[in-house]
């Protein structure tokens, strides 16, 4: 079931202490507008599992640094209408998630990403 990705995570990140998130993204940034994709890097963030970014280029990440700077977790879509109101459902503070989400975007994976030398970034 989609809705278990978090026990998933968890039980992953228990059973494997190198276990990691690659967070690959699609050159048009689609993936920071779907639902279950917010929710599942903001889980792993929180248990504090490694996060890395592989974009497609420094270009496409330029291009789409001003829509990622207004992400929201309520604007996010799903296949199904009813997932969007179940991880809405489970996020108290919509705000607050919102500014951990951009920190964690700006001051982490995207940081880390221009850190990393050309073939690092793509692989």
């Amino acid at each position: 079931e989609m809705n278990k990705f978090d026990d998933m995570l968890r039980y992953l990140s228990v059973g494997d202490p190198d276990f990691s998130q690659v967070i690959a993204v699609d050159q048009r940034f689609l993936l920071f507008s779907r639902a279950w994709c917010i929710a599942e890097i903001s889980e792993a963030y929180s248990l504090g599992l490694q996060q890395r970014l592989v974009a497609f280029s420094a270009d496409s990440l330029a291009d789409h640094e001003s829509s990622l700077r207004h992400l929201k977790v309520q604007d996010m879509k799903a296949a199904r209408p009813e997932d969007v109101q179940d991880i809405l459902a489970k996020i108290p503070d919509k705000q607050e998630f919102n500014r951990r989400l951009q920190s964690l975007i700006f001051d982490t994976l995207i940081q880390e990403w221009k850190s990393m030398d050309n073939q690092e970034q793509m692989a």
